[in-house]
């Protein structure tokens, strides 16, 4: 059993995105809102790679304020506004403490300045205000935070990005709703061009079935991340150089549960790292160097862990600050804009969209999570310049909880509390906010589907609250054809605290039936999610 709707085939569409990150699914939605012709393929599963590894955040880049990119802090902030309207089941608000002491590089009264500049460029004014705080306060906040030379701290909200890859799952679903087509395990073979040479489309190869097919386009979007560049040679494309991309690697580590807020530390050698509370953990991350080594092998190494785990210490001396405490690890590369002559930390994080063949082929470069939604509507514009066409983006309108509503009409967080219905469905309190959590308005249907398959009702797993009917769902309608697409994108059973591995066989078993598996396929499914566990420890050899 595949369980897409329909089957890779040869088609003709306006647009073919090549990409299934949160960029490539946010710029399909928006083309698909525009009743634009749409495919979307992913060489491996959306969010898979970049998307997943990041730190989770919606926030408006306090540090650009320190590199003068105003622009980019004022739109992030106003994104992060709409991504509360459009998804208030997966964004939340996040209390920031920016602890200053007596040997920190910035100084309260440039916390203060910064805070304030960061106030104003927020929309709205019906918020806490952000403010600084004497030390004494910070440490009733948060009394783990080191008191020694403590001088005070700023205080201000971003947002928690709860789930990032629900949050593109999202995206691709309301796309194919909308009339696009979406396919994950589908990888660009090659570039098609006309008998004049122009851009005409991809020839894709389905991973699942070995099938080739070729979809016409009159535009490419190059939406792969970290591979932009490589997309561009294999298209033959150099308009503007062989490299727009520099990629620069970040790494997260997984600590117990340490604060309530999350704490923006600058380091020694002036790069910032956040230690965020999510789920049971405390999210450290990111280290931020230049990248050139084998995207497909990503892994934290022993001496990246010990820079961030050393560096926290110096804020929060709490003996599980340490290597040994470490839950796991995770690896991601960012896809900056090039910029000669820049430190890591110091290139724009601002997104580009890169015109290539008269506007044919367009390449994404510098995205930043918070503003995926913008670049969707910048890029958006561009293609129907292209195509000769008018149409405006609504992309800021409708919501992403599955329901596809105007959110201009809707009460953002009025149906979060299911309060009122846990005692109907039989399902205790967690696994209802858990649902809730993941699929927005979307989590009725989860539950009466639970009431429609055998065992639908029962735990995935041991340790957490997923239940079966999610993964009926997930292989019935939301493309999942891995065990790994489950455990880690579909459902968050891969990234707590077992990592899947109370579960990992007796859920690769249930798929095994729903998808017609051979023994001989499970235990390749199973190999490979042990592969992906083990490179998570990696650093610890």
């Amino acid at each position: 059993m595949n369980s897409r709707p329909a089957p890779l085939e040869d088609a003709a569409y306006d647009v073919v995105v090549v990409g299934g990150g949160m960029a490539g699914a946010g710029v399909a939605r928006d083309l698909a809102l525009r009743g634009v012709s749409v495919a979307l393929v992913e060489k491996g599963d959306f969010a898979g790679a970049t998307t997943s590894q990041s730190s989770k955040l919606i926030h408006g880049g306090l540090r650009y304020l320190e590199l003068f990119d105003f622009a980019l802090v004022r739109e992030s902030l106003r994104e992060r506004e709409t991504l509360r309207r459009l998804a208030p089941h997966l964004v939340r608000p996040l209390p920031f403490l920016v602890p200053i002491y007596r040997e920190s590089s910035r100084s309260l009264i440039k916390v203060r300045i910064g805070l304030k500049l960061y106030d104003w460029l927020a929309p709205g004014r019906n918020r806490e205000r952000y403010r600084v705080l004497p030390a004494v306060d910070a440490l009733s906040l948060e009394p783990a935070i080191r008191a020694r030379d403590l001088r005070g701290a700023g205080y201000y909200f971003d947002d928690l990005l709860v789930f990032p890859e629900r949050l593109c799952l999202e995206n691709v679903l309301s796309a194919c709703r909308l009339g696009a087509r979406a396919f994950n395990y589908a990888q660009v073979a090659e570039i098609v061009r006309d008998p004049r040479g122009a851009i005409g489309g991809v020839r894709v190869r389905d991973l699942l079935t070995g099938r080739v097919a070729t979809l016409g386009a009159r535009v490419v979007v190059n939406a792969t991340g970290p591979w932009v560049d490589e997309l561009r040679a294999a298209a033959r494309v150099s308009e503007r150089g062989p490299r727009i991309l520099r990629r620069t690697k970040g790494i997260h580590c997984l600590l117990p549960r340490l604060t309530e807020r999350a704490l923006y530390h600058a380091t020694g050698d002036d790069r910032m790292i956040f230690v965020i509370p999510w789920r049971d953990f405390s999210l450290v991350g990111a280290t931020d160097s230049d990248f050139d080594g084998d995207l497909d092998r990503l892994y934290a190494t022993g001496d990246e862990v010990n820079y961030l785990l050393d560096e926290v210490y110096k804020v929060l001396p709490d003996p599980r600050v340490s290597p040994k405490e470490v839950v796991y690890t995770y690896a991601g590369v960012r896809p900056l804009s090039f910029e000669k002559g820049k430190r890591e930390s110091d290139v724009s994080r601002a997104h580009k969209v890169v015109a290539e063949e008269q506007g044919r082929f367009l390449s994404i470069t510098g995205t930043k999570l918070t503003c995926f939604r913008s670049l969707a509507a910048e890029l958006g514009d561009q293609v129907m310049r292209t195509l000769g066409r008018r149409g405006p983006s609504r992309s800021d309108r409708v919501a992403l909880d599955g329901s596809d509503d105007d959110v201009v009409r809707t009460e953002a967080r009025a149906w979060l509390d299911v309060s009122g219905e846990a005692a109907a469905t039989g399902l205790d309190r967690e696994t209802l906010e858990t649902l809730v959590t993941t699929y927005g308005r979307g989590w009725t249907r989860v539950v009466d589907l639970a009431g429609k398959v055998a065992g639908g009702t029962e735990r995935l797993c041991p340790s957490n609250p997923d239940v079966v009917a999610e993964l009926h769902r997930a292989v019935q309608e939301e493309m999942a054809v891995s065990l790994q697409d489950v455990l880690l994108r579909r459902t968050g059973i891969g990234t707590s605290r077992c990592q899947g591995q109370d579960c990992a066989e007796s859920v690769g078993r249930r798929m095994a039936e729903l998808l017609g598996w051979t023994p001989r396929r499970l235990d390749a499914e199973l190999d490979a999610y042990q592969a992906h566990v083990a490179r998570s420890h990696k650093f610890r050899t």
